[in-house]
């Protein structure tokens, strides 16, 4: 007989299957035919584990990411493509296209799962334009036309008639390189 009987699917039995909610002690109590009784116990721990992952987060094609995740001492990340080590709990996340990772956290015999989506944008094409030649007073357009959502910054500002449009109006008074 088994003591406390409760969460034993049959505790007159030899092995019984135990789902204790917490850690438990069991005590066996064993009586042979002549009436000999003998004690063991057996301690089932009960664990828990809540995988923890970092954000989903939004990255540049060709740039990278740490993930984190927690909550146990074992981690396998799937898929493997564009980590830096799928055995850890801080890998290197470059993937070219966008991924949903998801680790696996394991301590002893409890897991748990839990997921990260990155998603890889693609890198704007900066287009400055052809070289141009000018007379000292002349103004002329460079760049092209602006792509819808993108933002625009030219350096140096000086002679240009908005340093933040896509294609603006040159008046340098100087030979001048601008960079888009």
């Amino acid at each position: 007989s088994w003591l406390p009987n409760t969460d034993l699917d049959d505790p007159s039995i030899a092995n019984p299957n135990a789902s204790p909610k917490s850690t438990t002690q069991y005590i066996l109590t064993v009586t042979s035919e002549h009436g000999c009784i003998a004690y063991d116990t057996v301690l089932v721990t009960v664990g828990n584990i809540v995988a923890k992952v970092s954000n989903d987060t939004t990255i540049c094609s060709g740039t990278s990411v740490q993930l984190l995740a927690s909550g146990g001492a074992n981690y396998t990340w799937t898929p493997t493509t564009g980590l830096s080590n799928p055995s850890i709990e801080n890998p290197i996340a470059s993937p070219t296209t966008t991924t949903t990772y998801k680790v696996l956290v394991s301590s002893g015999t409890c897991e748990d799962s839990a997921f990260v989506t990155i998603t890889v944008n693609p890198q704007p094409t900066a287009k400055a334009g052809e070289d141009k030649t000018l007379c000292i007073g002349a103004s002329t357009e460079i760049g092209e036309a602006a792509q819808a959502g993108f933002t625009y910054n030219w350096q140096p500002i000086n002679g240009l008639d908005d340093a933040t449009n896509a294609n603006p109006t040159a008046s340098p008074t100087s030979t001048t390189q601008y960079i888009l």
